[in-house]
């Protein structure tokens, strides 16, 4: 616990570069003229004063992007520290009951308490970082657009990189691990952190049946059917919205999207529950507004949201003409909307790999399956 906290950075934040108060003047008038060499004179110092101009709100923005970073990385530090404050409250409270076999159950369950709330922090520090990490991306992407730098890869190619066994692979290797200041420290708790995933109920058992009239339950034959049904891809919206992030967060997802889907039988949601759970995890670290600006997708015209048009975005990481093509009806058109992601990543499996609709197959996807070392999808 001790270890994920300072893998936060050190307390009390850190200093920031002032900013001007206002921008810097523009160059002075020329002497009057006349003719075009005039012209010419005055129209260069128009521009460089404009760009002047914009070099400052492109300082205001990455210097709030900072400060939005900073304290991400001090509320999550600070939630570590109550987790740890707590953690011993336990061990003093019920150290004199473990001479019993109910006092020792009762702290390993306080302990384990401890710790899937210590991995949680985690989860939530990995998302923020990704989405942190994509807005950097933007901010120097804004600065090479003042300085007349074309758009290309991201400068941030590889920047962080994924947390071992916290997720992070996106299609095409892009990686969303991202970079809080001081939060390197996490990913050599990567695999501890994993290793947590047998303390606590698995996502597959806090998930409710549901019955749906009119659709395949996903039991029986296993045929894989898909109810997609496309829309136009300008119809796709990009609103970022402030969905809840984390592995709690996708359990309700992952039932909501099974619901929607009109998978009822036990076993088929099981199956696609531990599959979807696994993709969410390497895909965005369970961020509904993870977006990869690194692979080979991130290309085109930028989208209402700001970034790359054809950039993989959500929880699942689709494309915005995949979405279109598998969207789900009676789903949000937002691309970001998780349950929309989601059940559009399944109609996709089912129609791209051929994956049955009881989800039985599901494990030859690489990177739906938790035994393998996943990939790209």
């Amino acid at each position: 616990m001790g270890g994920v906290r300072d893998g936060f950075g050190a307390s009390g934040g850190s200093a920031l570069l002032p900013l001007p108060a206002s921008p810097p003047p523009a160059p002075p008038a020329q002497a009057p003229g006349s003719g075009q060499g005039a012209e010419g004179q005055e129209n260069s110092g128009w521009q460089i004063s404009n760009k002047v101009a914009a070099l400052a709100d492109q300082d205001n923005t990455a210097q709030s992007e900072l400060r939005s970073t900073l304290g991400c990385s001090d509320e999550h530090q600070g939630e570590m520290t109550a987790i740890i404050d707590q953690a011993v409250a336990d061990v003093q409270s019920m150290g004199l009951a473990t001479n019993t076999p109910e006092g020792k159950r009762a702290l390993i369950t306080a302990i384990m308490q401890r710790l899937e709330e210590t991995r949680g922090t985690a989860d939530a520090g990995t998302a923020h970082a990704s989405t942190h990490a994509a807005s950097t991306a933007a901010n120097v992407a804004g600065y090479n657009d003042i300085g007349g730098v074309p758009r290309g890869p991201s400068p941030l190619a590889g920047f962080g990189g994924a947390m071992p066994g916290m997720g992070g692979g996106m299609p095409g290797g892009g990686g969303m691990g991202g970079g809080m200041p001081g939060m390197g420290g996490l990913s050599a708790l990567g695999q501890p952190l994993s290793a947590l995933g047998g303390l606590a109920s698995p996502a597959t058992q806090t998930i409710s049946k549901a019955s749906a009239s009119g659709r395949d339950s996903g039991g029986g034959s296993g045929r894989n059917v898909s109810s997609a049904g496309r829309i136009p891809v300008k119809d796709v919206r990009f609103d970022r919205e402030k969905f809840a992030v984390g592995r709690e967060a996708y359990k309700r997802y992952v039932a909501e999207a099974l619901d929607v889907m009109g998978i009822t039988d036990p076993q088929a949601r099981q199956r696609w529950a531990q599959g979807l759970m696994t993709a969410a995890a390497r895909e965005s670290s369970f961020n509904p507004l993870a977006i990869n600006l690194t692979d080979s997708n991130a290309h085109g015209a930028a989208a209402a949201d700001g970034y790359f048009g054809n950039s993989s975005r959500g929880g699942l990481q689709t494309i915005p003409t995949t979405f279109a093509a598998y969207h789900q009806p009676g789903t949000s058109t937002n691309i970001y909307d998780p349950v929309a992601n989601i059940s559009a990543a399944m109609n996709y499996v089912m129609g791209r790999y051929n994956v049955s609709r009881d989800g039985s197959d599901l494990a030859k996807v690489a990177q739906f399956n938790p035994g393998s070392s996943g990939g790209g999808y």
